[in-house]
């Protein structure tokens, strides 16, 4: 019985270690297609779109990481940093969708964040 307790216990403690070691996190590439990916879904972008937002996306990615790295520990200076790169990243938006697809997107943006605070409400 005891073999049996500890053979399950070394099972689990092995899927969660498997587990954690696949969480890594996504590449400044990976971030900026997948962002691309998510407005282009949202607003359906033209291939003309889709690259102008996939460049500003990496820039804006490849900025997010050197923030990240210069301010570590600094949870007000990173904060800070993000809402200026995502007020960046509405300017540039801005002029390469059409009227109609950034009123889509602020909308998705502004319902997200209100998710978002809900979801931090309920665990208060």
């Amino acid at each position: 019985m005891k073999k049996l307790f500890v053979l399950s216990i070394m099972l689990v403690a092995s899927i969660t270690l498997a587990t954690a070691q696949q969480r890594q996190r996504q590449t400044a590439e990976e971030r900026a297609k997948s962002q691309t990916a998510r407005l282009d879904k949202l607003v359906t972008l033209t291939a003309d779109q889709k690259t102008k937002i996939e460049a500003i996306d990496l820039d804006l990615a490849k900025q997010m990481d050197s923030k990240i790295q210069g301010n570590q520990g600094d949870r007000d200076a990173m904060r800070t940093a993000m809402q200026e790169l995502d007020k960046t990243r509405d300017t540039k938006y801005k002029a390469v969708l059409t009227d109609e697809q950034f009123k889509k997107y602020s909308d998705d943006k502004e319902q997200r964040r209100k998710e978002m605070e809900n979801r931090r409400r309920q665990r208060n």
